[in-house]
C-alpha cells in the first residue's frame, strides 16, 4: 500500500494580522508618550504687580519754637493747628493764677453743647476706629483731648480778661503760620541731617505746653510751623535705593488712619548711607504733633497680561534702520525694497510687507524667515551704495511659545515690568500673546514649530 502524502494548506487569518498591527502601534504610542517631556501649559490671565513696602519716616517741617517774651500764666487764643496772622494775638500772661471765678467759667465752656458735641465726636471715631494692633491710637486721642480743653480754658480765661476780672497782658505773633503746642527738640532737623541714630531715637519725647500753667521769660511758648509744605524721610537700602534712582513720585499711605496721597521724591545720600525724601503739600496740619509716622510706600503698580517668568524666552530678529522703511504709491502698504541675486546672478528687487515684529527708537525687527543674511534694502528712488542697508545685525526679543494651534509658535512680549515669578506685559501689542491664549509654562523646554498635543 503506497505511502499516502498529506498536504496541509496555509490559511492567512486577516482578523489576526490586523490585531497585531493594533497591538503594535498601541505599545509604541504608549512607550513614545511614557518617553516624551511632559510639557506644561498655562493660561494667559490679566494681572498686576504692587511693589510696595512700609517704612518709619520722620517729619521735617518749617518750624520755630517761640520762647515766651515774659513770666506768668499763659492762655491762648488759637487752638492747635490753627492759622493765625502776623501781628496776630497768640497768647495771653497774667501774673494771677486762675481763681474760682474763672474755673467755673472754664466749666462752663467745656459743658456749652457746641463744645460738648466735639469731645463726644471725638470720643466716638476713636471707639469706631480703635484697634488693639494700633495701639497708639489712644495717644491720638489723649493729644486731641489735650488741645480741645486748651482751647476751651483758655477762652474762659481770656474772656474774663476781656471783662476786666483779671490783669495781664497779650502777646502777638512776629509772623504768619500755623500753630502748635507740642515740642521736641528736632525743629531744625533737615533731609541732609537725617541719620540712623534720629530714626532710631527711643527715647524721643513730645512736650506739650498746657494752658493756664505758669511759664517763664525763655521758656518755649508755642511752635510756628510757616509752610504748609512738608517732607518726610525714609531710610533706603541699598537696593532700594537702586530700583528707586529714577522715581520722581510715589503713592503713599498713613498706616495709622488709611490716607493715601501722592508725594514727589528723590534720594539724599547722606553719611552713613541713602534715604528718600517725600514732598508733600497736604496733611501737614493734620500730623503738625507727630514727628515719626508710619508709612507705606507704592513705587510702582502696573497692570496688564500676566504671566510666569518662566515662559519668556529670547529670539533673534533682523535689525533694519527705521529710515529705510517704504509706503508703497499704489497699494500705500508699508514695507521694505529688498534687493537680492537670484538664480541667474541678476539683481532683482521686491516689495515685501512682511510683518515688523516690533520697533524702538532706531530700528525695525523682522522675521529671520522673512528675509536672508546678505540682502539688500534700498531707499525709494535711491541710486547709490550709500542707500543701500545690507541685512546682517540681530537683536533679540523676549517673548514666549504660543500652542493655541497645537504646535509652539513664537510671539513677542514687551515686558512692563517683573519681578521672580511673574511679569506683566503690554496688552494689544502686534506679533504679541492676547488674553486667554495658551503658553508653554517653561520656555526653555520647547523649540519652535513643535508639536505639543
Amino acid at each position: 500500500m503506497a505511502n499516502e502524502e498529506k498536504h496541509f494548506k496555509f490559511q492567512i487569518n486577516i482578523g489576526f494580522i490586523v490585531f497585531a498591527i493594533l497591538f503594535i502601534y498601541l505599545t509604541i504610542t504608549v512607550v513614545v508618550n511614557l518617553m516624551k517631556e511632559n510639557i506644561s501649559v498655562c493660561r494667559v490671565e490679566e494681572g498686576q504687580i504692587v511693589n510696595s513696602a512700609s517704612f518709619t519716616g520722620v517729619c521735617i517741617r518749617d518750624e520755630e519754637v517761640i520762647n515766651a517774651t515774659g513770666n506768668g500764666y499763659i492762655n491762648y487764643y488759637v487752638g492747635d493747628g490753627d492759622k493765625i496772622a502776623s501781628s496776630g494775638s497768640i497768647y495771653l500772661l497774667n501774673s494771677n493764677p486762675p481763681d474760682e471765678s474763672s474755673v467755673s467759667e472754664a466749666t462752663d465752656v467745656i459743658q456749652d453743647a457746641g463744645n460738648y458735641s466735639e469731645i463726644r465726636d471725638q470720643i466716638t471715631v476713636f471707639t469706631k476706629n480703635y484697634s488693639d494692633s494700633q495701639f497708639g491710637q489712644i495717644y491720638s486721642l489723649d493729644y486731641n483731648m489735650q488741645s480741645l480743653s486748651t482751647e476751651m480754658v483758655s477762652a474762659a480765661e481770656i474772656k474774663s480778661y476781656e471783662n476786666n476780672n483779671i490783669s495781664g497782658y497779650v502777646v502777638q505773633t512776629s509772623s504768619s503760620g500755623i500753630v502748635s503746642y507740642s515740642y521736641d527738640g528736632y525743629e531744625n532737623l533737615t533731609a541732609e541731617s537725617v541719620n540712623k541714630e534720629v530714626l532710631g531715637d527711643s527715647a524721643h519725647e513730645v512736650h506739650q505746653i498746657d494752658p493756664y500753667t505758669y511759664i517763664q521769660s525763655g521758656e518755649p511758648a508755642y511752635k510756628l510751623v510757616r509752610s504748609h509744605r512738608w517732607q518726610i524721610v525714609i531710610p533706603l537700602t541699598a537696593k532700594q535705593a537702586e530700583e528707586l534712582a529714577e522715581v520722581t513720585s510715589v503713592r503713599l499711605t498713613f498706616k495709622k488712619d488709611n490716607i493715601e496721597t501722592i508725594a514727589d521724591f528723590y534720594i539724599q545720600e547722606n553719611s552713613d548711607g541713602a534715604y528718600g525724601v517725600l514732598l508733600l503739600n497736604d496733611y501737614m496740619v493734620r500730623y503738625i504733633s507727630e514727628r515719626f509716622v508710619e508709612i507705606e510706600l507704592v513705587f510702582q503698580n502696573v497692570s496688564g497680561l500676566k504671566i510666569p517668568t518662566s515662559a519668556l524666552i529670547q529670539k533673534d530678529f533682523y535689525q533694519i534702520p527705521i529710515e529705510y522703511l517704504i509706503e508703497d504709491n499704489r497699494s500705500s502698504e508699508v514695507g521694505f525694497y529688498c534687493e537680492r541675486v537670484d538664480e541667474k546672478g541678476e539683481v532683482v528687487a521686491d516689495f515685501r510687507t512682511s510683518g515688523i515684529y516690533y520697533q524702538d527708537e532706531d530700528y525695525f525687527y523682522v522675521s529671520t524667515d522673512d528675509f536672508e543674511l546678505g540682502d539688500y534694502i534700498g531707499k525709494l528712488n535711491s541710486s547709490g551704495s550709500d542707500d543701500r542697508y545690507r541685512i546682517g545685525a540681530t537683536g533679540k526679543l523676549d517673548g514666549v511659545y504660543n500652542v493655541n494651534k497645537g504646535y509652539t509658535q513664537f510671539e513677542i512680549v514687551e515686558i512692563l515690568h517683573r519681578n521672580s515669578d511673574y511679569c506683566i506685559v503690554r496688552e494689544n501689542l502686534n506679533y504679541s500673546v492676547a488674553l486667554y491664549d495658551n503658553i508653554v509654562l517653561n520656555g526653555d523646554s520647547v523649540s519652535e514649530d513643535q508639536i505639543v498635543y
